[in-house]
């Protein structure tokens, strides 16, 4: 395992990477509130080069960035030139929730670059926009909410959401680790990333699925019915998807299953 920094575009990116770069290379993308140790467990059981990376504006040592750089348009820029400055001509892309959306996104802009899209519980954005402001305007009344109580009050909130009901089934050992994540975040870029990131914000790429041609697993949670219905619908559109589901999870299917996680990802290989 080695630690290193990439200075992409005058922003420093904190990656994490297993193997040597001439193998079959695997990127992964966290989720919000996330960093490049949520994924770590899991790269480390897989064959290959490892990248596991702190998106920018995330992680423990997180300085503040500019707003602008936090959109999905800049952090493809990004993801592009990372690839570039460690020789990675082509990965298979691992993204979870808001991770996710980014994999898409940026599978999208440069489908050269990805051999297998892996998309945990993810969306390809909101199609009607109606419901894209309405989510613009809940992220911006998140925003405020953080910027105003602060972040431990914000995560507190964020835990009690019934999107990770199965989350609070977890040892409390794994629950503690994943609170302390969230409470070394840096609270102004998270507010920017819910305004600048969020799902309102983002593209609506539903009408450009079928022309997809990367192969692509969604993988979603038993227990997340509303993202498991996503999925479907993902699978329906995207020519050559299949979709996993881990009976036993929720949301968050590589934190509450990572046996079944990996497994999933060794047979794809």
């Amino acid at each position: 395992m080695i630690k290193r920094t990439c200075n992409i575009r005058g922003q420093i990116y904190r990656l994490t990477t297993w193997g040597q770069p001439q193998a079959q290379a695997w990127l992964f993308l966290h989720g919000f509130m996330g960093s490049a140790a949520d994924f770590a467990p899991i790269a480390a059981e897989l064959n290959g080069y490892r990248i596991c990376l702190d998106l920018i504006g995330f992680g423990p040592q997180a300085s503040t960035v500019p707003a602008r750089r936090l959109s999905m348009a800049a952090q493809i820029i990004d993801l592009t030139l990372i690839l570039a400055e460690l020789g990675v001509m082509q990965v298979k892309l691992v993204g979870y929730s808001m991770g996710g959306r980014l994999a898409l996104g940026f599978t999208l802009a440069q489908p050269q670059l990805v051999y297998h899209l892996y998309l945990e519980s993810s969306t390809a954005g909101l199609a009607d926009p109606q419901q894209r402001e309405q989510r613009q305007r809940h992220d911006h009344e998140l925003a405020v909410q953080l910027r105003t109580t602060g972040l431990p009050a914000f995560v507190a909130a964020w835990e009690q959401l019934p999107l990770f009901t199965s989350q609070r089934q977890m040892p409390p050992v794994q629950q503690h680790q994943m609170r302390q994540q969230r409470l070394q975040q840096n609270p102004q870029n998270l507010a920017a990333s819910l305004e600048q990131m969020g799902t309102g914000s983002q593209p609506n790429f539903w009408s450009q699925l079928p022309q997809m041609t990367t192969p692509t697993t969604l993988i979603v949670g038993g227990r997340d019915q509303k993202f498991y219905q996503i999925a479907q619908r993902l699978r329906r559109l995207i020519p050559k998807a299949k979709l996993v589901v881990l009976t036993d999870a929720g949301h968050n299917t590589h934190f509450e299953a990572p046996e079944q996680f990996i497994n999933l990802l060794k047979d794809d290989c």
